[in-house]
Order: structure tokens, then sequence, then C-alpha cells
């Protein structure tokens, strides 16, 4: 196998790419996310793994496509993976219930020539104008037909399995892939339950930017998008501030029988415009205070040495050594690309005995907006923070709720999204013309931090 870099600055975190059969790095070269290098897998002559190669990363997102899916899942190390994401393929890609049928991929193999390599490669087309920008009217050598039957041959091979090795986030399914049987792709992601089925519509080939720009937060238009919203964010975000509120709330109550004095430094992140801050600042009186947002956000009147800093909350976190009493957030670890690794960084980040209160989002929040987006977007459940916050918390709450904004108009609806940022770096494939309310569904964690954690 080969690893090719179509975008390397030297970054910690890393889109892979795991491409499709008969496609090279240059069909990907477009592929960008601000703060991502980019690597492409390919030729699956031989499966190896490529961990040493992407040794150096804290996070990467797989994106896996076609009979990537299943070269993924058999060179790749659990543990390395913080997301994955298969596209229009399954870790069983020669079957006749989980992947092609297996008479279908042996006649591919055996009549593979460069006239045929072109059907198949106009069939994963939505239209023939973008096959022909894509491949254009080049034809195959003999030799690199005899390659890529060659990685054919290789996945007839492998033993037949539905249950993947990874632990593969979502599995996108093209409602008119004609590569893989549309049923046989839902009927192979049943078989692991961890595993969220989206439907969207195409053919094989995907729009891979659009899938990634989903789950991945540009950093920079979300930074963008709320520093423009910030004049009109208070007289928006009703629920915003009711979520911040209530965390403050939560908070009051943790540390009412704990002299002030345990809290002399402060984390804030996130605090936008002030809501979470104004709630504490009311019981807590810290000497300093640190305020990370990735917008430019204070001053804020609170009685005590304060710096802010415009960055990354995660990297910032993850390279800093100073160490607080308690680190609090509200409404802004959604955006976050490596949630559990956050979580691990405030525990070192925090003294024995410190406290952590965050408030993010369930599943199903804004769930009304669903069908509009490429794909929901993710959330933690409860059972994963809790399994996250574990091995170095305790006295640990996660509580719900919900909150529902009726809107008068339309109008009134995309008023709210603009001006409270909350769309975040993607943006709606539809008008939501017939939606009138909003249901947000915040989860709140209160714990501390162990004296003893493992590392």
């Amino acid at each position: 196998m080969k690893l090719e870099y179509i975008s390397r600055k030297e970054s910690r975190r890393l889109i892979l790419i795991y491409a499709g059969w008969s496609t090279l790095p240059h069909l990907y070269r477009d592929i960008e996310m601000p703060g991502w290098d980019v690597a492409v897998a390919y030729d699956y002559g031989c499966l190896g793994s490529i961990d040493d190669r992407i040794a150096g990363y804290d996070t990467i997102y797989l994106f896996a496509w076609s009979l990537g899916v299943c070269a993924a899942d058999h060179t790749l190390s659990p543990a390395r993976i913080s997301k994955a994401f298969a596209i229009n393929g399954t870790v069983a890609p020669v079957s006749d219930l989980y992947g092609i049928p297996a008479h279908i991929f042996a006649g591919t193999r055996e009549g593979l020539s460069p006239d045929s390599l072109r059907k198949f490669r106009r069939r994963m087309m939505p239209d023939g104008d973008t096959f022909r920008s894509i491949f254009g009217h080049a034809e195959e050598s003999e030799e690199r037909i005899k390659e890529l039957a060659g990685e054919l041959r290789t996945f007839e091979e492998l033993p037949v399995s539905p249950i993947p090795r990874l632990n593969w986030t979502r599995a996108y399914v093209a409602a008119d892939d004609r590569i893989f049987p549309c049923a046989n792709m839902r009927r192979a992601w049943l078989q692991s339950p961890t595993t969220r089925i989206v439907e969207i519509p195409g053919n094989h080939y995907p729009e891979l930017q659009g899938i990634i720009s989903g789950v991945i937060a540009d950093t920079e238009k979300v930074s963008d998008r709320f520093q423009k919203a910030f004049g009109t964010y208070d007289s928006h975000a009703i629920a915003q501030q009711m979520i911040a509120l209530h965390l403050g709330r939560l908070v009051a109550g943790r540390v009412a029988d704990i002299p002030s004095g345990d809290f002399r430094r402060l984390l804030e992140i996130g605090p936008g415009t002030g809501f979470l801050t104004s709630a504490w600042s009311s019981f807590l009186h810290p000497e300093s205070a640190d305020f990370v947002d990735i917008a430019s956000v204070g001053p804020f009147d609170i009685g005590c040495k304060a710096s802010y800093h415009k960055a990354d909350a995660e990297r910032w976190i993850a390279d800093g050594s100073d160490v607080y009493d308690i680190i609090m957030s509200a409404s802004a670890i959604q955006w976050f690309a490596d949630i559990p690794r956050f979580i691990r960084n405030c525990a070192r980040r925090l003294r024995a005995g410190g406290i952590l209160a965050i408030s993010t989002f369930a599943p199903g929040n804004l769930g009304e907006l669903d069908n509009l987006r490429p794909a929901p977007l993710i959330y933690p459940s409860t059972g994963q923070l809790k399994s996250w916050l574990e091995p170095y918390f305790e006295q640990i709450l996660i509580g719900s709720s919900s909150i529902r904004l009726e809107f008068e108009s339309r109008r009134h609806l995309l008023m709210h999204l603009k001006h409270t940022g909350v769309a975040g770096s993607s943006s709606a494939k539809a008008s939501p013309a017939q939606i009138s309310t909003l249901t947000y569904k915040p989860l709140f964690i209160l714990c501390t931090r162990r004296q003893e954690t493992c590392r």
C-alpha cells in the first residue's frame, strides 16, 4: 500500500482518505480543511499496515470510499482512529449478502480491460460530464490493468465477514449506487450496531468534500460566523442563555460547601458574550481567570485578573501546562474534533479535586434541521461521555434537558440561526420552509478530578 500527502502543514490532525479502487491521489487533490493534514492511502495489491506512517498525529478522521472501506478495516489499528466514516462500501465487499455479488466481482476482474474499466468508472459517476472531467479520455496501460486486477484478487482472498474491526462512526449509503447494491450495504452495516447508517442522494462517486465539511468544523468559518453574530447574539440566543444559567446553578450547588479559596485559578472555554461568565462570577471569585475562544471575546467585569486568548481551545489546552482549580464551558465542545482527548487534557490541567463543568448537546439536537443537512451533526451519547470521563473523574453527574423554541415565521427561524452562529461551518442544502420550531437537547456534565488518574 502507498500513502501520499495532499496537504502537509505539520498539523497534529489528519484527514486520512482510503481511496476508491482504481483511483489515484490526484482525484482528491482539492480536499482541504484548515488546521488538518490530508493524506490518501491507495494501491491495494498488498494490504499492509500504515500505522507507522501516521504515528505523529493526535487526531485522525478516516474517510474510506468503496473498496477502501475494507482496506482500511484490515490495515488500521482501531486505537489510532478518532472517527471513521465509510462511504458506499462495506467491510465484506465480495459477498452476495453484504457487498458486491461474488460472480459480478469475479467477472469484473476476469474481464478487466481498458474498455471495461472505462465503463466501470462511468457507472460510478452521476453523468457523462462528471466522468469526462475526472477521467478524461486517457486509457490505462496493460500493466496498470494487471495491477488493478491483482487488487481485486486481494479482496476476493479475504475472509468474508460483515463484522468490522474499526469503530465506524457512520456508513453513508447512496440511493443510486450502481456498484454496491444499496440493500447489501444496509444489511452489512446493520451488523455493526454502533454505526449509524446515513442515506444520501447520488451515485457511487461521493461528494467527499461535502461529507468532510459536514463532520469537521472549519474553525475559520466558525470563528467568522460567531464573530459576526456577536452584536445580535444576546437577543437571539435564548436557549444558550438558559443552558449557561443552568450549568451555573449546577456548579454553585457543587461548590457550596467548598471554601472559596480552593478556586483561585479558573479557565472558561468558549465564553462568547459571557452568559456563563455572568453566572459563575456571582458566586466564584478567583484570583485569575483565563478565557479561550475561537473568536475575540471580553473584557468581562469579573473583578480579578483576566487573560483572553483567541485560539483553538483543543490545541490551547493540549499545549499548555498551567493547572486550574475549575474548568468550565457552555455550548462549545460540540465543535471539537476529539472530545475524548479534550477530556484527558482537562484532567491533566486540573488539580486533584478540581472541578470540570461542561455543557454540550445530545444526539437529536436541532433534529428539525437533519433533513436539510448532508448528515446530522455528531453528538456523543451519555454512555460515551461517561466512558471518557470515568478514568479521570469521580462524582460524575450527567444530566439532560430539552428546550423547544417556537418561531413566528421562517424568517424568524433563519434569523435565529444567523444571529447565534449555531450553523457553524456547514450550511443547509435546502431552505427550512416548513420548520417553525427548533429543539435543543443540552447535556450537562459536572465532575471532580480524581486524586489519582489513569494516564
